[in-house]
């Protein structure tokens, strides 16, 4: 047996943090999505470091989702089971997962340009309604409907995540530009939650991440070009340790991870329980700034998290009608370290 032979055996044979037989589907995609949540929550801190080593924003952004990319490739390259040949699947399947591939890439690039207009607390205010879209998409698709309870959960939620950015939104500069690329952000996430339930669960997780990252890379790439290298900000960082650390992690935690986490949640919850659940990714980086960062934790903030707690129980609790996911494909792409 070759030396990658075995590599291959031994990562099919790690261990991993949750199994079937211990939790059940819907604790197991509420454990995806909270680490997806905590993944994501890390993108800010990362990327603060490399724009301060002359990192521009797209460039950031694209060299990111090549990392993310060439990360799950290798996980696939190592891992049988996780690739499935496109023509295999149906028209309807192909036509979903380039919806999905398309939301994902304008995402970013809608909230770069959102970014570019006001305030980062602002955006992300705006962004974090999508919840409320996928909700609305899933009852007028016919896959959720709308119940007392998990609509008093989606309010609360909204009255949770204003108190967590209340006094950074405080004296922000608002601009209606930049409120429209935030909604247009927030559709294009909705989509590809409502798309990813069931739209093409024959292509395994890693597969799809990784060419979901590989089509936003080309995206942002091209903008990059655009914007950072008449700037002098798409080769200034190459030099700087402290960039490269900051982009490869964000690579493979704040991309190949999280989006596959997020993926595999949504699978197994559906997506108005997934976006609620991901109301935790602005709690968790107010968390991480604590720690980080040495920035005091507020009274507003801390009843906020509460707040999304309690929305995230509420929602949990399942509806009536026809709403079970699609059957998950693959593993997860990362085994448990020590």
């Amino acid at each position: 047996m070759t030396d990658s032979h075995r590599l291959a055996a031994a990562v099919r044979r790690a261990p991993w943090p949750w199994r079937a037989s211990v939790l059940s589907p819907t604790a197991r995609g509420a454990t995806w999505v909270l680490a997806a949540a905590l993944a994501f929550a890390t993108l800010g801190s990362l990327a603060g470091i490399a724009y301060r080593a002359e990192m521009g924003s797209a460039t950031f952004v694209t060299v990111r989702a090549l990392v993310g990319a060439m990360a799950l490739l290798a996980v696939i390259c190592l891992r049988s089971g996780c690739w499935v040949p496109l023509r295999s699947l149906s028209a309807r399947e192909r036509w979903m997962l380039g919806t999905a591939m398309g939301a994902n890439a304008v995402l970013n690039l809608a909230l770069f340009a959102a970014y570019g207009q006001m305030a980062v607390a602002l955006v992300l205010a705006v962004y974090f309604t999508y919840p409320m879209l996928v909700s609305v998409a899933s009852v007028l698709i016919g896959r959720e409907r709308f119940t007392p309870v998990r609509s008093a959960g989606l309010l609360v939620a909204a009255g949770g995540l204003a108190l967590v950015m209340w006094e950074q939104i405080g004296g922000a500069a608002f601009s209606l530009i930049g409120v429209a690329w935030a909604l247009a952000a927030a559709g294009c996430q909705a989509g590809y939650l409502v798309v990813s339930r069931a739209g093409y669960t024959r292509v395994p997780v890693e597969q799809a991440t990784a060419m979901m990252l590989a089509g936003g890379a080309v995206l942002a790439g091209a903008v990059a070009l655009a914007v950072d290298l008449p700037a002098g900000r798409l080769l200034a960082w190459i030099g700087e340790p402290s960039a490269w650390a900051a982009v490869l992690t964000a690579g493979i935690v704040g991309a190949a991870f999280a989006k596959a986490w997020l993926l595999r949640g949504v699978r197994l919850l559906g997506g108005t329980r997934t976006a609620v659940l991901m109301l935790f990714e602005p709690v968790a980086g107010v968390l991480l700034a604590a720690a980080v960062l040495g920035q005091a934790i507020t009274p507003l903030q801390a009843a906020g998290g509460l707040v999304i707690l309690a929305a995230a129980v509420l929602v949990q609790r399942p509806a009536p009608g026809p709403t079970a996911p699609g059957r998950p494909v693959g593993r997860s792409p990362t085994p448990r370290t020590a």
